[in-house]
């Protein structure tokens, strides 16, 4: 099977703030692991880009989210795509998955890194039940998909600052699998103070969002 697929544009939809879902019809065979990511390239514009998929492996489409208004010509590219349009995807790629046999997660997310573990909290209601999900979701601008993200995690917090962000993590026992989702800079620090608390390295995953 080839790791390139075409997809075709369906929609675009205001999630908060300058976060936009971008939704494209699921070619027929497609499958990806909750947590999988691809590199997605525009027909006539050079320069691929990584987005991490939102959308589920159970949901009828292929959707990813990202800021819009950072600047980028990719991204003001993706704003004027009509039903016309479509998209190339490379992947899935990435193992920033469910481990087979664990029963105890939590996810910390940074801003726009919320959007592996709406796949992943879909996914675990679906399939994984009995599965407990803590997620904490520091953002100062509004936490994207929380109504969805609140419903399905286990337990769910929502930080607006470094500091309460950080009173959250100290918390957890240390057997559990810790998976670190955001900018450089927010993967690295939360992976030194977990490493600080004592959390084994082997139970921390990280997915960073370069081009944030």
């Amino acid at each position: 099977m080839s790791l390139f697929k075409k997809l075709h544009f369906i929609k675009k939809e205001k999630e908060n703030g300058d976060i936009y879902t971008f939704f494209f019809k699921k070619p027929a065979n497609f499958k990806h692991k909750a947590g999988q990511h691809g590199i997605f390239i525009i027909p006539g514009f050079y320069k691929p880009h990584p987005f991490t998929l939102s959308s589920s492996p159970d949901e009828k489409y292929v959707s990813f989210a990202t800021h819009v208004d950072t600047g980028s010509k990719y991204k003001q590219k993706l704003m004027t795509m009509t039903e016309s349009s479509s998209i190339v995807m490379l992947g899935p790629i990435m193992d920033f998955t469910f481990v087979e046999g664990a029963e105890k997660y939590v996810f910390l997310a940074q801003g726009i890194g919320i959007t592996p573990f709406r796949s992943m909290l879909l996914d675990s209601q679906a399939n994984l039940r009995g599965v407990n999900t803590t997620l904490i979701h520091v953002d100062s601008k509004g936490h994207a998909f929380k109504d969805l993200t609140e419903k399905y995690a286990t337990n769910a917090y929502y930080p607006t600052s470094a500091d309460e962000f950080r009173a959250h993590i100290t918390k957890f026992d240390h057997d559990q699998l810790f998976y670190l989702s955001g900018s450089p800079k927010f993967v690295n620090s939360t992976k030194e103070l977990l490493t600080k608390q004592g959390v084994p390295p082997r139970n921390i995953k990280t997915d960073t969002f370069l081009g944030y």
